[in-house]
């Protein structure tokens, strides 16, 4: 609950069809101070394992959902291992891709330009670009 300070109440979701940027950033965070404070081999391992015996099955059932989908029946179902888990996978792609320094400048713009504002996951996407000339 500690990293949500920043990912979920400085900087929040403007719709709850966001709600993958609050959590799935939050996420993240805590799977790499994890990380730093273990072993990353580690962390990463029990990651995937997670994500293959959680994940998977959710994407292949009927609550199979984009981690940003147009429309929901209720809230209750938006709670989901997707939104959660394959969201911050979708925020370790953006490091694994920039690299640790143009995700770090990323998330210093974004943090930046958005600091008590209600946000959408094309916001953090285009601070991530901009942040390194993409």
């Amino acid at each position: 609950e500690y990293f949500h300070n920043w990912t979920g109440n400085r900087v929040t979701c403007r719709d709850w069809f966001q709600l993958t940027l609050k959590e799935g950033l939050t996420v993240f965070r805590d799977q790499s101070f994890s990380a730093a404070m273990n072993s990353a081999a580690v962390k990463k391992i029990e990651d995937v394992i997670f994500i293959r015996s959680v994940q998977f099955p959710e994407d292949a059932g009927p609550m199979q959902h984009p981690i940003r989908p147009d429309s929901v029946i209720a809230m209750d179902n938006f709670y989901t291992s997707t939104v959660y888990r394959k969201g911050a996978r979708v925020i370790d792609m953006y490091q694994t891709l920039l690299g640790e320094e143009g995700f770090r400048k990323g998330t210093d713009l974004y943090f930046q330009r958005h600091d008590g504002q209600a946000v959408t996951c094309d916001d953090f996407r285009a601070a991530m670009a901009d942040a390194n000339g993409k």
